[in-house]
């Protein structure tokens, strides 16, 4: 009978799995249904033989589970072009890890990878550099090698690798079965499941990084938990490591960095009613704005009465570091500080025993270090890494990403023939990437009300108050139109990048100059689509507004742009009016004539899009019209758009402007 009841058991067993694998064969068939691949082929130009591909913003999915119709953790990666066959000159390097390498929280074109591909340009000028940005948000360093691994298709002459911070509460961080875990994501069928869904989770499981955090809960110090999380890291990079030696590319391991004086711990232990007693005292004196060093002192001595009755606690090391610091006693201030990283019981900044970790498997492999974590200690004041350098507890800010570049480059610097003496100052790399004011409004309040969220509030919020005071005063720089352009980029939902809501709202002032380098921002934020055309276009005309003649580099960037419009006419999404309108507009910059009016005629022959862009199409038609001989023309194409939007006069007037010597 037992015998009986176990085979009917495997039976069925065996039943279902043939089940799901005859379902999974057949669904791999169906094209498009799987995981998506790391890059896709956009367009292909015939003529030329080139095609357009772009790393796949849904790559992601294949570690994200969705709940409620959205990636857990909001997952994302952002794409990244690039034109095939490459130059023979070029020389491509993948930057992988999380959050910090994708830039968060600002736009991809301020990430270390964007100064980095721009400082190597400088300091290899015979190569052409490309530096593919491969972060996704909210990954643990599991996913990182599987992205390394994928990463190979792109034949990159050099992997750089900046991961640690999320091997507790990242995406598949520290726990058992992540093969298994990850295996299940890559099938057919649960792509279809997620597709028919939605997701599996209910309505009140949380779907963002933080509150799946808090629900996961506090990692005991002395558990389990921290060891597997080293474990789990040392295991990933060597694999990272085998996997770039057997591919015989160059591997960077990257330290990381954290934001050990200013961000306090998450999570903390707590004493007895006298041990509170004596910390909450300290804590109202020094988490005020203005610390008095005689307050200071007093506080000092009240923490050390607690930490005579009980000393592992992190908020208690975070006070005595704040203590410490304002009484002018730095290195103890960066100890009690690093304490304080270490004793935190949700461990969102990585403990420090994961650089040893970096480090030792870097030796273990003949890894190049990029000491990441050195070069910021370099960098800041004595008592540690603060708000100089990060935005939060371990993403950098713009000047943090732009010595988290340098710090790589130095690195590499004998792996080939790089002139570090080239290099420009990180000012000059931050202007020419466009590291703008209202961006950096929206960070800070966007940090604020992180920070001001459960759990990261108990400890921090005087950080949120902080970072909101911050914002306020970034904000009281802005110019009007500035102001105007952050607002009507909220009210739009945030569609888009803000600085090209902003650089409208300039241009519509009349302040060109400002527009321009809005404009030039929006375009390195989103190449080949039609909201960086529209910005090469408005860049160009910004140029022209205030008297100037493009110089021969601003003469090869409208010239790219055209090249980009040329792979977009092979989008249908994009419609063939707007490829002509973007081509009419680059030449007509270009003073090219003959294929200027060409362009703009055939974009005034759609009735719709005339009308919608009747002020910006027509102002450079009617000059190539009129530069043609063809002045009546002019007028009557001007009575037309003029009668259809209500403004005859003012559309005259322009053919009329034209005609003055």
């Amino acid at each position: 009978m037992t015998n009986r009841i176990w085979f009917f058991r495997l039976a069925t067993v065996a039943v279902g799995v043939a089940l799901v694998v005859g379902a999974e064969g057949l669904l791999r068939l169906v094209p498009g249904l799987g995981p998506s691949p790391l890059v896709v082929t956009l367009a292909e130009d015939e003529a030329s033989g080139e095609s357009l591909r772009a790393t796949s913003r849904f790559y992601a999915q294949r570690f994200f589970a969705q709940y409620k119709g959205r990636l857990a953790a909001a997952g994302q990666m952002g794409k990244h072009f690039f034109v095939e066959p490459a130059p023979a000159n070029r020389y491509r390097v993948v930057f992988v890890g999380a959050s910090t390498v994708q830039g968060f929280p600002h736009p991809r074109r301020l990430a270390a990878a964007s100064f980095l591909q721009a400082m190597l340009a400088d300091a290899w000028p015979e190569r052409e550099v490309e530096v593919v940005n491969l972060g996704i948000t909210s990954i643990a360093s599991f996913a990182v090698a599987q992205v390394v691994e994928d990463a190979l298709v792109l034949s990159p002459d050099l992997v750089v690798v900046y991961t640690g911070h999320n091997e507790f509460y990242g995406l598949y961080g520290a726990g058992r079965y992540q093969r298994l875990k990850y295996f299940l994501r890559q099938l057919h069928l649960t792509h279809l499941v997620d597709g028919l869904l939605g997701g599996i989770g209910t309505k009140d499981e949380p779907t963002d990084l933080i509150r799946m955090a808090a629900v996961r809960g506090e990692v005991p110090l002395h558990g389990s938990g921290r060891a597997m999380a080293e474990q789990n890291l040392r295991d990933n990079l060597r694999c990272v490591s085998q996997l770039c030696e057997r591919a015989q590319v160059p591997l960077v391991l990257c330290t990381i960095v954290a934001n050990d004086a200013g961000f306090a711990p998450v999570g903390s232990t707590e004493g007895d009613e006298e041990w509170k007693a004596q910390v909450e005292q300290a804590a109202q004196v020094l988490t005020r704005g203005y610390v008095a060093p005689d307050d200071a002192k007093g506080a000092l001595q009240q923490l050390e009465q607690a930490a005579a009755l009980a000393s592992e606690h992190a908020w208690l090391w975070y006070l005595q570091g704040r203590a410490l610091e304002r009484l002018g006693r730095d290195s103890e201030a960066q100890r009690a500080f690093r304490k304080a990283r270490d004793l935190d019981t949700m461990p969102w900044r990585a403990p420090t025993a994961h650089n040893a970790v970096i480090r030792a498997v870097a030796k273990e492999h003949g890894a190049v270090l990029a000491d990441v974590e050195a070069a910021f200690a370099d960098a800041a004041p004595a008592q540690g890494v603060g708000w100089e350098w990060m935005v939060d507890h371990v993403h950098c800010s713009v000047a943090g990403q732009a010595l988290l570049a340098r710090t790589v480059l130095h690195s590499v610097a004998g792996l080939a023939a790089i002139d570090l003496g080239l290099l420009r100052n990180a000012e000059a790399y931050r202007r020419d990437l466009g590291d703008l004011p209202v961006e950096r409004v929206v960070a800070y309040n966007k940090m604020g009300a992180m920070l001001a969220q459960a759990p990261l509030h108990q400890y921090n919020g005087h950080n949120a108050r902080y970072l909101k005071q911050l914002a306020a005063m970034e904000g009281q720089r802005l110019s009007p139109g500035e102001r105007r352009g952050v607002e009507q980029w909220i009210e739009q939902g945030r569609q888009g990048p803000s600085v090209l809501a902003v650089a409208d709202q300039l241009f519509t002032a009349r302040d060109f100059a400002r527009a321009q380098v809005y404009y030039a921002a929006a375009r390195r934020e989103v190449p080949f689509t039609r909201r960086g055309l529209w910005a090469a276009v408005q860049w160009g005309w910004c140029i022209k507004m205030q008297g100037l003649a493009l110089t021969d580099g601003q003469r090869d960037e409208v010239r790219a742009a055209l090249k980009q419009a040329g792979f977009l006419a092979h989008d249908p999404a994009v419609g063939t009016a707007f490829v002509d309108f973007v081509k009419g507009q680059l030449y007509h910059l270009l003073a090219e004539r003959d294929p200027a009016l060409l362009h703009l005629e055939r974009a005034f022959g759609d009735e719709d899009f005339r009308r919608r862009y009747a002020l910006s199409l027509f102002q450079a038609l009617a000059a190539e019209l009129v530069w043609a001989g063809r002045v009546e023309d002019a007028r009557e194409y001007a009575r037309l758009v003029g009668g259809e939007v209500g403004q005859e006069a003012h559309f005259l007037r322009i053919v009329e402007e034209q005609l003055r010597p």
